[in-house]
């Protein structure tokens, strides 16, 4: 009856402190979400929360080779350039508050900003 609002807030923020961690299949999140928690959820279950959440697992399959690089005679080694961090910058202009006086139930009543 209440099974999607019971999902989306109590079961989703437990899930989402596991995933943080980090983890490597869903059977991996089962066990850690199992042993977090002190109980015993299928992963039949957790998959069916998954999909109510709609979180989708992908699997990713990466090879690291070492990379060797062939230096000619006389050639001097590569040198690394350290990146320079990224910098934000911003600009707010301040909107013009050219608004008629109001009228009517609220004229005794001054704008801000134009006080004395």
């Amino acid at each position: 009856m209440f099974e999607d609002e019971y999902i989306r807030l109590v079961i989703k923020p437990r899930i989402d402190l596991i995933l943080e961690d980090g983890v490597d299949s869903i059977a991996d999140l089962v066990k850690k979400f199992n042993t977090a928690h002190s109980c015993r959820v299928s992963k039949a279950k957790v998959t069916e929360w998954l999909k109510a959440l709609d979180y989708r697992m992908t699997k990713k399959i990466e090879f690291n080779r070492p990379i060797v690089r062939t230096l000619r005679v006389g050639q001097p080694p590569l040198e690394q350039v350290p990146e320079r961090p990224v910098e934000f910058r911003t600009q707010h202009t301040q909107q013009m508050f050219n608004f008629p006086a109001p009228t009517g139930m609220f004229a005794n009543v001054r704008m801000p900003g134009f006080e004395e």
